[in-house]
Parts: C-alpha cells; structure tokens; sequence
C-alpha cells in the first residue's frame, strides 16, 4: 500500500495549483543524484515473462539535471543506458507548475510522460514515469539534490 501512497503523492505534487510562483533564473537550477523507488512492470514477453508486479527500482548511479535556457527546460539524466536528456531524445519539455519551494517539470514523449516535482527547500526531487516502451513500466522515485 505504501507505493500506492508515493503514486498518490506524486500525482498530488504534479498537480499543484497555487498560483504563487518564484521567479526562475537561466542555467542548472538543481543537481540530484541516485533514485529510489518502486515501479509496476507490466508482462513484457520480451524482457521478462514471469508477469506483472512491483518491484523495487531506481536509479543506483544515476543523476539527475534540471536546466533552464529562456523558455526551454530539459531535465538530462545519467542513468543504466548512460547520459542523455529529455529534449535530446525528441521529448517535449515544460514547465507544469511551480511555488516558492516547488517546482514541477514534464517530459512528454510518445514512448512515455515523466513528471518531477523538485523541492528547493528540502532538496529533494519526487519524480514519476509512466512508459509504453522499451520496458512498459509506471513508477514512483525520490532522489536527494545538491
């Protein structure tokens, strides 16, 4: 039940809609790094056959960059395939909401939609995927940033 709790928490942060917000500057706006969480990974014949379930996930190595550029976002991340970022893999990259202390971003890509809700003030990141492929997964993370 806790998942279904982060799953909820994530969908509650990416939906914030106070309409305080904090003036954003240019550049690397935050640093994160590893991700833990969990993911439901649905039956894929292909990677994995034994069925759909829960299971732990995240990103061990992994780091995670959100930047700024005038209007543009990207998030570029390092993680098992290597370093990328959102924009550079075709995503569509923007800006959902944000506060005083929040600050949540979306990925939009035919393949999948990522959404990260980064907390200034406790510098931490809660981010969620929703992916139809390579492996079809929804999950659920936190990372702690610089």
């Amino acid at each position: 039940m806790k998942i279904f709790r982060c799953l909820a928490l994530s969908a509650l942060l990416a939906m914030d809609v106070s309409g305080a917000t904090a003036q954003v500057k240019d550049g690397v706006l935050i640093r994160c790094g590893a991700s833990a969480g969990h993911s439901f990974f649905f039956k894929d014949t292909a990677f994995d056959s034994s069925g759909i379930d829960w299971e732990e996930d995240g990103m061990t190595n992994g780091k995670i960059i959100l930047v700024k550029l005038g209007d543009e976002w990207d998030i570029q991340f390092d993680d098992f395939f290597g370093s990328s970022g959102y924009r550079q893999d075709g995503a569509k990259v923007m800006m959902i909401s944000n506060n005083t202390t929040l600050l949540t971003v979306g990925a939009f890509h035919t393949n999948y939609t990522d959404v990260y809700t980064f907390d200034f003030a406790y510098k931490v990141v809660a981010w969620s995927t929703n992916k139809i492929g390579p492996v079809p997964k929804v999950g659920a993370y936190l990372a702690t940033c610089e």
